[in-house]
């Protein structure tokens, strides 16, 4: 980045003298400017990456089960996935969650900070249910409930409805999204 010359000055000091050429000048300049770009770069993508991530923004929705309508919080982020009803006081017999994955897969559920029983009710893609747990207490934590094949959707209920309804593996049902 230049040239630096000493040089003798009339009381015998010595004085460093920096010959910077413009291209140099320019060339810092530059770099300087691309250095501060990649970083704004990068903590813009750092920022979006953690607001997706923790995005809690869920939908209504319509679930029909064995001919009774629940109105369900639709949840999709990895964020909403993870918490789910935790830390609710409670959920009406009308009500539930409805988890919505972006693959087919075995998902586990447990009752981590859950204050009240649910039924956990598991979906497959084509809105077959696969696997039924009944009255889960959160007194059942750590332990995780796991279907044996794989689902796309999880349904979680008021504790009691499965079995208030009938409903039992194989039985089918229909999601409808809700106009905000």
């Amino acid at each position: 980045m230049g040239f630096s010359f000493l040089k003798k000055q009339d009381d015998g000091r010595l004085s460093v003298r920096m010959n910077k050429s413009r291209d140099t000048i320019i060339y810092m300049f530059h770099h300087r400017l691309v250095k501060r770009f990649i970083w704004i770069f990068v903590s813009i993508l750092i920022f979006v990456g953690i607001i997706a991530f923790f995005s809690t923004k869920t939908y209504k929705s319509e679930v029909i089960l064995a001919g009774r309508v629940f109105e369900v919080d639709v949840v999709d982020t990895n964020y909403l996935l993870s918490k789910g009803l935790s830390g609710r006081m409670s959920l009406d017999e009308d009500q539930g969650m409805l988890f919505v994955f972006q693959k087919p897969d075995k998902y586990g559920f447990w009752m981590k900070d859950m204050l009240f029983p649910i039924d956990i009710i598991w979906f497959d893609q084509n809105f077959k249910i696969i696997h039924v747990e009944k009255s889960v207490s959160p007194q059942t934590y750590p332990k995780i409930f796991t279907p044996e094949s794989n689902s796309l959707y999880v349904l979680e209920i008021s504790a009691g409805q499965v079995q208030k309804l009938g409903i039992q593996i194989g039985d089918k049902t229909k999601f409808w999204k809700k106009s905000d």
